[in-house]
C-alpha cells in the first residue's frame, strides 16, 4: 500500500518527530510505501525523508484573516499545500493517515474533496480536537464552527483510529461513519531498547541520571517527584503544586515548554505563584524543555513520576517512565489508566484532587508500593513500533478493501 502521514508543523527537533520515523520504518518493513507529509524548508527536513509542502503567501494571508474563526491560522494554508499536493501527486497516496481530526484533519478532508482525491481517509484524534476541559481553557469543541468542523471530518473518514477507550468512547458519541479501532500511541525504538536493559544497565543508568540531576538542580537526598509535558493548564499541575504541601520531604521538577494561555498566562509563571501562595516554591522547580533523548534521561532520574492530567487522551510520558524503571501516578480520565491496573508499573488515582495524589505519590515514595520490573518490559512492550505498525497495517488493509474515497 501506499501510505502517506500529514503531520504538518512536526520539527525534526521535536519530541514527536523520532517516534513517526520509528513507526515510519516499522511500516516500510513490512513492505509498504509510508512517508510523512509534512510543511517546512528543506533545511529542516532535507535529511529525513519527508515530503515537504509550501505554504502560499496568500493562504497564509487566508488563514490569518479567517483565524478568529477557525480559532487557528493553520486551517487553510495546510488545506491549500496538501490539495496541491494530491492534485499533482495524489496517485502516490491510496491512505492519508493525519494525525489529528482538527485542523489537520479537516485540512486533508477540504484537500480531498477540492482535489478529487478518490483514496481512503485514516483519522487518529489526538486530543485538543475532541476533549473539552473549560476551565483550562482546552478543547477546540468550546468554539461553534471548529465543533462543527470535527464532527464533519469524524463522519467523512473511512476510519478512525482511537488511541484509547477514552477517546473511542468520545468520538462515537460525537459520531462516526467509517470503523473506529483502537490502537494505541507508538513510542520509540530507543524507549523499547531502554524497557528491555538487563538490571545492572538500568540501575547504571538510574545512578547517572539522577547525578546529573542532582548537580543541576540541588536535589540530592532529596524524595524526587518528577511532571514532564507542556505545561498547559489541562495537565492538572497546579494540582500536583498543591498536593505537594502533603509531601513535605520530597521536590518536585516540572519538565517541559511552558505555553501561554487566556486567563492563566504563561503557564509556567502561574504555577510558580501557585507555588508561593501554598508556601511550597522552594520545593517546585522547573527544568525547561528537554529534547530527545534527554526525555528518557530525565524519567531515569525521578524516584516517581507524577501524570496529573484533568482529561487526556492517552499518555506517552507514562510508558517512558515504566521503560526507564520509574514508577508512575497518572489520574483516573487520562486514556493510558484503564492500562494501568494490576500491570504493576503504577497507581491510578482520582483527577482534581491533591490528597488523591499525595497519596499515591508517598505510597512509591515511602517503598509502600513498588514496581514490577518484569511487569513493565510487557507493558512498555504493547506500545512498540513493529506492534503498532502491525495494527496499523491491518487497518489500512481494511479500509483499502472498500475503495470509496470521501
Amino acid at each position: 500500500m501506499r501510505i502517506r502521514m500529514f503531520l504538518p508543523g512536526l520539527k525534526p527537533d521535536s519530541l514527536g518527530w523520532q517516534v513517526y520515523q520509528d513507526l515510519g520504518d516499522a511500516i516500510r518493513s513490512q513492505g509498504h510505501d509510508f512517508r510523512l507529509i509534512t510543511i517546512g524548508t528543506l533545511e529542516q527536513h532535507s535529511e529525513e525523508g519527508a515530503v515537504l509542502l509550501e505554504e502560499s503567501a496568500l493562504s497564509s494571508k487566508l488563514g490569518r484573516l479567517t483565524s478568529f474563526a477557525f480559532k487557528t491560522r493553520t486551517l487553510l494554508p495546510a488545506a491549500a499545500a496538501l490539495r496541491n499536493y494530491l492534485v499533482r501527486r495524489g496517485d502516490e497516496a491510496e491512505i492519508l493517515h493525519v494525525e489529528d481530526a482538527y485542523p489537520n484533519g479537516a485540512a486533508a478532508a477540504m484537500a480531498a474533496i477540492t482535489s478529487r482525491w478518490r483514496g481512503n481517509l485514516v483519522i487518529k484524534p489526538m486530543g485538543e480536537d475532541i476533549l473539552v476541559v473549560d476551565h483550562a481553557r482546552y478543547g477546540f469543541r468550546r468554539y461553534a464552527l471548529p465543533r462543527a468542523l470535527v464532527s464533519w471530518v469524524l463522519r467523512r473518514a473511512d476510519a478512525v483510529r482511537c488511541s484509547s477507550a477514552l477517546v473511542e468512547r468520545v468520538v462515537t458519541a460525537i459520531g462516526v461513519r467509517g470503523e473506529t479501532r483502537i490502537i494505541p500511541i507508538c513510542v520509540t525504538n530507543a524507549t523499547i531498547g531502554a524497557a528491555g536493559e538487563a538490571v545492572d544497565e538500568r540501575s547504571h543508568r538510574r545512578k547517572q541520571a539522577r547525578a546529573a540531576v542532582d548537580s543541576r538542580f540541588n536535589t540530592l537526598g532529596d524524595p524526587l517527584i518528577m511532571a514532564m509535558g507542556r505545561l498547559h493548564p489541562f495537565k492538572g499541575l497546579d494540582v500536583l503544586v498543591a498536593a505537594m504541601k502533603e509531601i513535605p520531604d520530597a521536590k518536585l521538577l516540572i519538565v517541559g515548554p511552558s505555553l501561554s494561555v487566556a486567563t492563566f498566562g504563561d503557564n509556567a509563571g502561574y504555577l510558580k505563584g501557585r507555588a508561593e501562595a501554598l508556601g511550597v516554591s522552594d520545593r517546585v522547580l522547573f527544568a525547561g524543555p528537554v529534547a530527545p533523548p534527554g526525555n528518557l534521561e530525565m524519567l531515569a532520574a525521578a524516584d516517581v513520576v507524577a501524570i496529573p492530567s484533568h482529561l487526556e487522551s492517552h499518555n506517552k510520558v507514562a510508558i517512558e517512565a515504566a521503560a526507564v524503571g520509574t514508577p508512575f501516578v497518572v489520574t483516573d480520565t487520562t486514556g493510558i489508566s484503564a492500562s494501568v491496573p494490576k500491570t504493576g508499573v503504577g497507581i491510578v488515582v482520582p483527577a482534581g484532587d491533591p490528597g488523591a495524589i499525595a497519596w499515591g505519590l508517598s505510597e512509591i515514595l515511602s517503598g509502600r508500593w513498588t514496581p514490577e520490573p518484569k511487569a513493565a518490559a510487557d507493558f512498555v512492550r504493547r506500545y512498540a513500533p513493529q506492534q503498532i505498525a502491525s495494527e496499523l497495517v491491518q487497518l489500512y488493509e481494511s479500509v483499502s478493501s472498500n475503495p470509496r474515497g470521501i
